[in-house]
């Protein structure tokens, strides 16, 4: 296996030999290797994209990902850095795509983050983004705003940093906006929602200073809510990318904050279980509204307690994921807001 000087060889020496961390059981190659026949029998791969593939940008956040204790089942793929160039990355993402391999993306800023996504976003619309603020400033946003057609979800913004405008562009447009002080209320809502996207970014800057974000505002996700938002998202049933927007931060709090966020995604991942309902192992449950001429029809899972929700327009029919919670509030006679924001998108 070829391998590019992209990656300090120390990281191998250093774990390879202490058998009960991450490191120990990481492979490390160089991006010729999804070009290759081999199988890839990894739960996810890590890929640094940086603006010059220096082989020490996050290394320090290597470094404390390896020296963490394996979580079962966890196989890690390690394709080191490359350097931003849109072309070579849509070839990237093409032999990731083909291997159906999950993967980590380590961006050096949120301009090459918002670039993968929006490369991905020619077949996958519905994306989940974990920002502080929502301004058209913010590469994420003005790249994503741009394609009515996405499915977008924005958690965790605090007001204060954001542009109402901007806002309510994004809910005309049956976006989802999650405030800070609504997931921090709520935080069970955000499962549904990693559930049914295709792809998540996080920026550690929405997390508070104190806890390790990369700004220095004193309000922000605590580091566990982080950490249980990327859990979240290896458990979905599709998503197949996280970006984490980190830099090359000197700040060790930050790199152990990174590093862990990695850890709780691959966790997810190797513990994700694929459900599909209407099909077996599924109750079902129809739920007469009373006076409305509509019976909502929710699935449950049996394995792993989850919900859906069915939605119709009469021409078409599809199942979203939903709570417990919505189950109750349709029980109460009142329609649950994602049956209502995902008729609005089927109108």
């Amino acid at each position: 296996m070829k391998k590019t000087n992209n990656t300090d060889n120390s990281i191998i020496k250093n774990y390879k030999s202490k058998t009960a961390q991450v490191g120990s059981i990481t492979t490390f190659a160089d991006d010729d290797f999804l070009t290759t026949g081999n199988e890839t029998p990894f739960t996810a791969a890590i890929i640094g994209i940086t603006k010059n593939a220096d082989k020490k940008t996050f290394l320090n956040i290597r470094k404390e990902f390896y020296n963490l204790y394996q979580s079962n089942n966890i196989q890690i793929l390690d394709l080191e850095n490359v350097e931003y160039d849109e072309n070579k990355i849509k070839n990237l993402i093409s032999d990731i795509t083909k291997k159906k391999l999950n993967t980590v993306f380590l961006c050096e800023n949120d301009e090459i983050s918002a670039s993968l996504l929006n490369i991905r976003q020619a077949r996958y619309t519905s994306t989940v983004v974990v920002l502080p603020d929502i301004t058209m400033s913010n590469k994420h946003i003005a790249k994503l705003i741009s394609k009515t057609k996405n499915e977008i979800a924005i958690i965790g913004y605090q007001n204060y940093f954001s542009n109402k405008t901007t806002i309510n562009k994004l809910n005309k447009n049956n976006c989802i906006t999650m405030r800070l002080s609504e997931y921090r209320s709520e935080p069970n809502n955000i499962e549904p929602i990693l559930r049914d996207s295709n792809f998540i970014a996080i920026d550690i800057a929405a997390v508070r200073h104190s806890d390790g974000g990369t700004t220095f505002s004193p309000n922000g996700l605590y580091a566990e809510e982080l950490c249980a938002i990327a859990n979240y998202a290896g458990l979905s049933n599709k998503i197949s990318h996280l970006n984490i927007v980190c830099g090359q931060s000197d700040n060790a709090v930050t790199n152990n904050l990174t590093a862990q966020t990695i850890w709780h995604f691959a966790d997810g991942l190797a513990n994700r279980i694929v459900e599909t309902p209407k099909k077996i192992k599924f109750k079902k449950f129809i739920v007469d509204m009373g006076n409305s001429s509509t019976n909502l029809i929710f699935y449950k899972s049996i394995i792993t307690n989850r919900w859906w929700l069915e939605v119709s327009n009469g021409n078409k029919t599809k199942t979203i994921a939903c709570t417990f919670a919505d189950y109750q509030k349709a029980c109460n006679k009142d329609i649950p807001i994602r049956w209502i924001k995902e008729m609005q998108k089927m109108s």
